[in-house]
C-alpha cells in the first residue's frame, strides 16, 4: 500500500509539472538556427578546428553489428 501511495504521489507530481504553463515555455537552450558543421573522415582537421574555436569535439562512431 505504501508503494502504491508513493507511486501515485510521484505520478501526480510529474503530471502537474509537465502540464504547467512554465513547461510549455522555451527550452533551456533555445535553437539558434545555426547548423552544426560535420567534418567526415578527417579527424585531424576536426580536432584542429575544435581547438582553434575552443569548443568540444563530438566524435560519432558506429558499427554494423
Amino acid at each position: 500500500m505504501r508503494r502504491f501511495l508513493l507511486t501515485a504521489a510521484l505520478a501526480t507530481a510529474c503530471a502537474a509539472t509537465l502540464s504547467s504553463p512554465r513547461a510549455a515555455q522555451s527550452p533551456a537552450f533555445p535553437p539558434t538556427g545555426e547548423v552544426l558543421p560535420f567534418i567526415e573522415d578527417d579527424y585531424a582537421r576536426a580536432l584542429a578546428e575544435a581547438r582553434t574555436r575552443g569548443v568540444p569535439l563530438f566524435v560519432e562512431t558506429w558499427a554494423p553489428w
